[in-house]
């Protein structure tokens, strides 16, 4: 008899635990969509998509390949005066020396009409 009432307890438990398990598979399903979309849930947290102009005084970055030619004619005139010519890449630059950074920085700052602190 004891055997009798313990099956119909566990078929319960069972019951019960797939159930959850079969809640929590949907509601698990529904966090993916709302995640699967990064644009959505941008907009249901508040953010606005926006497109700014880009600025017409930022020069390009020489390390990611874009020169134009005010960073070209700078880089010239950098090279002659420092007497090597100007880094092109992350290693040469971190290869410089701080006399080089200095220096570099001096001229610079002659070359734009600002004052050299010494």
């Amino acid at each position: 008899m004891i055997h009798l009432s313990v099956e119909p307890d566990a078929m319960m438990l069972m019951k019960a635990l797939i159930g959850k398990m079969e809640s929590m598979d949907a509601e698990l399903n529904m966090l993916r969509k709302q995640v699967s979309n990064p644009q959505a849930m941008l907009r249901k947290s508040g953010f606005v998509k926006a497109v700014t102009p880009a600025s017409e005084d930022v020069w390009g970055d020489p390390l990611r390949g874009e020169r134009d030619e005010v960073i070209s004619k700078a880089s010239k005139e950098m090279s002659e005066a420092m007497g090597h010519p100007m880094p092109s890449t992350n290693e040469e630059w971190h290869e410089m020396s701080w006399e080089d950074i200095h220096m570099m920085a001096n001229t610079a700052a002659e070359a734009e009409g600002r004052r050299v602190d010494q």
